[in-house]
């Protein structure tokens, strides 16, 4: 059997969480939530999640805020984080990617296709 894909996901918005905690699509996932950036970075430093899906607009610090602090830790910068964010602007993404973000994903967002695309990019290490 192979490991299931551990994921923080750090969004404000409680029908996001509850989305991905209960979504068939995500069944063969290991799924942690946080509602702001503050227990995400909390929760990311804990448990060390394999990818962190982070909303870009958080109530107590912004995404990109949370994506600094999370990847001057050395036990986190590896991790992969994308973004899934309702600023989808070119402006909005060109920053993220500058910044070093890994992937955006654009709300609203299609769950089994998000979840396809870890599938995939974890099938395919060298992809992430």
């Amino acid at each position: 059997m192979s490991k299931r894909i551990s994921v923080l996901v750090i969004d404000d918005e409680k029908h996001i969480r509850d989305l991905f905690a209960c979504h068939p699509a995500l069944d063969s996932f290991e799924v942690t939530l946080a509602a702001d950036g503050r227990k995400g970075i909390d929760l990311a430093r804990r448990y060390r999640p394999d990818v962190i899906l982070l909303d870009w607009m958080l109530p107590d610090m912004d995404g990109m805020e949370v994506f600094a602090e999370l990847k001057k830790d050395p036990d986190i910068a590896g991790t992969p984080i994308y973004m899934l964010t309702a600023k989808k602007g070119p402006a909005d993404v060109g920053k993220a990617i500058c910044e070093g973000v890994d992937g955006y994903f654009a709300k609203p967002f299609d769950i089994a296709k998000l979840a396809r695309t870890l599938r995939q990019k974890f099938a395919n290490p060298a992809a992430i």
